[in-house]
């Protein structure tokens, strides 16, 4: 890149820190522009009037037309990779030359990149636009457009920017049961603080009512080997044993796993899919757990990962080469007239200055009459750990169940660090029957899985899926 210069921050909530500097930022800014747009022009009059070749494939060029994007990767529909790969920008006969470059997920200081030769492009290595496609060439992005890095070391994979409270965008080649394209709507604002709001987004249209029925048949089918039983302890070998361990006091649902249906393995695939990984591993997911919550049951707050210290068996530290769960996908397979919330205690309660249509929809709370009614009538104890979640699920964040939509949440930050923030519970059921569904995908090799080295999980990622990547496509 020619230049690379600091532009101010993505809009959120800021630290003391940030706010101490920001005005410098932005003064620095006001004087540096001028030179940023001059340096601008410059290279795309230099690109123009030199008639540079296109460079394809790093290494040759077949074209002096510049006019002429450069080839690019276009998957078949219903591909892998379908929409993984953004296209050309329509009618742009000459290629942009810069671009605002956030980390990956868009947290901390953007830069501003000026590319004066498609060489310096790729060599940024790979960049995602804000649909989280691979942007191939410079002619696949308009001037000033913002850009996203791709993941920087193995083990660590693509995150979803968040943007802004309510930012929805569809995803490109991901389609739900119904065959509705999936759509993906920011729920909150992570920052560089680490304080801050863990990355949740809802899931639009992820699943068909007949996918979720057939969830539902197989966890109290007889042919299913881990059918419907209480709820039991999370612990790795529970998990690995598909459940088989002491029933908890702090979750009272019942569960059961999916662990060889067709049904399961398409949702699984396109959950992946969702999240941008460069294919389906088996050993990168645990099979599906149902879950039924009848009146009055709930799931403490709890976070979805294991503690770096788990045990000596395995490597569970993403810092340090090491595998844990990376993302929940929470599948909601039945709606529920009240409670039976997701809540996520340590993020504050959305308001309508953020987004008017959000709060609309994620509800409000019941009368205190009742709420009291409701508790009464499924038996919870006051000053239970139910009912003190309870203040939590209308007093903090938390998101109703709506059937055939979905939440992704991450339990790792994009550099491999355990969100601490990611916390959250399964609110009481206040009427009703509550039926979910936890779909988690992890960063390496699971636990138990690791075909070579348990303490080296990440050195058994395929190239595909083990970053860092070159710029553009790379077939």
């Amino acid at each position: 890149m020619a230049a690379k210069k600091a532009v101010k921050a993505k809009k959120g909530r800021k630290t003391k820190a940030e706010e101490a500097t920001s005005q410098p930022l932005k003064a620095s800014l006001s004087s540096s522009l001028p030179g940023i747009i001059l340096a601008a022009g410059i290279a795309f009059w230099r690109y123009h009037s030199s008639g540079e070749n296109v460079v394809i494939n790093r290494s040759s060029s077949s074209s002096s037309d510049v006019t002429q994007s450069p080839p690019y990767y276009n998957p078949k529909p219903g591909s892998w990779d379908d929409g993984y790969y953004s296209s050309p920008v329509p009618d742009q006969n000459i290629p942009s030359t810069y671009a605002i470059i956030y980390p990956n997920g868009g947290i901390g200081e953007p830069t501003e990149a000026i590319f004066e030769t498609e060489q310096e492009f790729l060599s940024a290595g790979r960049l995602y636009n804000d649909l989280g496609q691979i942007v191939q060439s410079r002619f696949h992005f308009e001037n000033g457009t913002a850009l996203y890095s791709g993941p920087t070391k193995p083990g660590t994979h693509f995150q979803w920017p968040a943007v802004t409270v309510g930012h929805k965008r569809p995803v490109p080649g991901v389609v739900g049961g119904t065959g509705t394209q999936i759509e993906l709507e920011t729920l909150t604002e992570p920052t560089s603080d680490p304080n801050s709001d863990p990355r949740v987004f809802y899931v639009h249209n992820f699943l068909s009512a007949e996918e979720t029925d057939e969830l539902i048949r197989f966890s109290t089918a007889d042919e299913n080997q881990y059918k419907m039983r209480p709820s039991t302890g999370g612990t790795h070998k529970a998990w690995n044993q598909g459940g088989s361990e002491a029933r908890l006091t702090t979750r009272t649902s019942e569960n059961a796993f999916d662990m060889q249906t067709k049904n399961a393995a398409n949702i699984k695939r396109r959950a992946f899919r969702l999240m941008r990984m460069g294919g389906y591993r088996e050993e990168l997911a645990d099979g599906i757990q149902i879950l039924r919550y009848e009146l009055g049951q709930a799931y403490v707050a709890h976070h979805d990962f294991f503690p770096e210290r788990q045990s000596d068996d395995h490597n569970w530290d993403p810092l340090r080469g090491g595998s844990n769960r990376l993302a929940t996908v929470f599948l909601y397979l039945s709606d529920v007239e009240y409670g039976g919330q997701t809540v996520f205690p340590l993020v504050d309660k959305l308001t309508s200055e953020k987004s008017e249509e959000l709060v609309r929809r994620l509800g409000d709370a019941p009368s205190e009459e009742m709420l009291k009614n409701f508790v009464a009538d499924a038996g919870l104890k006051t000053n239970s750990w139910e009912d003190k979640l309870i203040e939590k699920c209308y007093g903090r964040f938390a998101v109703p169940p709506r059937r055939g939509d979905a939440i992704l949440f991450y339990s790792q930050k994009p550099d491999g660090e355990m969100d601490r923030n990611s916390l959250h519970g399964a609110c009481p059921v206040l009427k009703g029957t509550k039926w979910g569904a936890n779909l988690w995908i992890w960063n390496s090799c699971r636990y138990s899985l690791c075909s070579v080295d348990p303490l080296n999980p990440v050195g058994e990622l395929p190239e595909e899926m083990s970053a860092p990547y070159e710029g553009g496509y790379v077939g």
